[in-house]
């Protein structure tokens, strides 16, 4: 199979790019020499998804990414077009060299030998793809497609503080510790607009609300333990009525094993389409990134990702 293999030598505080020439002898010592012409690195912010595009049109069909879940997730963006992929018969792979790689954890390929022999296999799993329209920054909607999970509120700003400061973004997933902290001494519930499916508008007050793919998020993240990666549904996660004490002391320090979830204010369920809205800004962020602000719909699509796996 047609392999290209996509790198962002910035993933990881550029520490992917540092270990590029570790990584490249691993992938050769599975699949045998590549050729430079099978190799891209991405230059700037969203490259990955034109990079993306432009091997699949010139006949790769295997993608692989070199990097976190926010380089898989701008591959992903290439390749689908009004709801379905631009070519049906693609594999995609992660080998892990970001700060989240939330695809190699979750499949037991978190080694660069166990993603490289997941790659080499020939095994694939089925993961499923959701798309989310939000309000963008700049007032325009913007659609976008993810694989891991959509959030608002105070877990979609915790996110957007983390990546902004230039000083905390250095500290890698120790910047989301800190804000994480900040954030739940400042943060306000707001009142919020809720569409379950086909179910009746709810109007509820909450902290955060999580829609969930797999069931860890981030590093060390486990918001939504046993969720099917493959099974076309969201985990929909509703965090309720916090106060900033209640937040810090029962929500953040329990998100790591997931054990947050027995909290009584805190609900999760099924959905397969959910919109939310509010006469607040509330910030919206799929997979990792900040894509703008409510009101936001995430939809499951009715296709599957194939993704390599070594078992």
């Amino acid at each position: 199979m047609k392999t290209k293999i996509i790198v962002n030598p910035m993933a990881n505080k550029g520490n992917c790019g540092k270990r590029w020439p570790q990584i490249r002898a691993e992938i050769e010592g599975h699949l045998g020499p590549l050729a430079d012409g099978d190799i891209a690195m991405t230059r700037e912010r969203n490259h990955a998804t034109a990079l993306a595009r432009e091997a699949v049109n010139a006949g790769y069909r295997r993608l692989v990414s070199v990097g976190g879940d926010g380089t898989f997730n701008e591959m992903l963006n290439g390749v689908i077009s009004d709801d379905r992929p631009i070519a049906p018969d693609l594999v995609f792979a992660q080998l892990p060299g970001g700060t989240s790689n939330e695809l190699s954890r979750s499949f037991g390929q978190l080694s660069l030998a166990g993603a490289s022999k997941a790659i080499a296999s020939g095994l694939t799993r089925e993961i499923d793809v959701f798309r989310a329209e939000a309000k963008g920054y700049s007032g325009s909607q913007v659609t976008r497609y993810g694989f891991v999970l959509a959030i608002v509120g105070a877990a979609a700003t915790i996110s957007w503080r983390a990546q902004r400061v230039p000083l905390l973004k250095r500290l890698g997933p120790f910047s989301y510790v800190l804000m994480t902290a900040f954030t739940s001494l400042t943060y306000n519930p707001r009142q919020y607009r809720v569409r379950i499916d086909d179910e009746a508008e709810q109007n509820l007050p909450m902290w955060s609300l999580m829609l969930c793919s797999f069931d860890g998020a981030g590093e060390g993240l486990m918001l939504a333990p046993g969720a099917d990666p493959g099974d076309r549904k969201l985990d929909l996660i509703m965090v309720g009525d916090m106060g900033h004490w209640e937040s810090l002391t029962r929500i953040v320090p329990n998100l790591g094993d997931g054990s947050y979830l027995a909290h009584p204010k805190v609900s999760r369920r099924h959905a397969t389409r959910v919109t939310i809205d509010s006469d607040r800004m509330v910030r919206a962020d799929v997979d990792g990134e900040s894509i703008g602000q409510l009101p936001m719909s995430v939809t499951m699509l009715p296709f599957h990702l194939k993704v390599a796996v070594h078992r």
